[in-house]
């Protein structure tokens, strides 16, 4: 996974994060075809603790290598960042944001993540 490689190659400049947010397709909700072939189906999480459990089990499933934060039943970050249903971001030291990605999963964009942090760490 090309997400792993960047971390290993620059986790000891940059602090990296996932940030599990709500559910992009919850079993109760609009669910996609491959997730119910692959097996993954979970509905939306209504406490902290099952968004918990199932950031963890994304985390252990896709093998991710970074830690992983998770957002509040209260979606403060999922608000704040629009994070749904995925995208990078690159905070600089100032706290600004140097990189945001278009949503995912055709805005999601290794390369040009990459770019970013190189950018912000010459």
């Amino acid at each position: 996974m090309r997400l792993n490689q960047l971390y290993a190659t620059y986790k000891d400049q940059v602090q990296f994060y996932i940030v599990y947010i709500r559910e992009a397709h919850p079993g109760n909700g609009w669910q996609v075809p491959n997730n119910l072939i692959d097996d993954i189906v979970y509905d939306e999480p209504v406490t902290d603790d099952e968004r918990t459990a199932a950031a963890a089990s994304c985390q252990i499933n896709l093998d991710l290598h970074m830690p992983m934060l998770v957002d509040g039943i209260g979606n403060d970050i999922d608000k704040k960042y629009v994070g749904l249903p995925m995208r990078q971001f690159l905070i600089d030291a100032e706290g600004n944001i140097a990189y945001a990605g278009a949503k995912g999963p055709f805005g999601w964009d290794d390369d040009a993540f990459e770019t970013a942090v190189k950018g912000v760490l010459a």
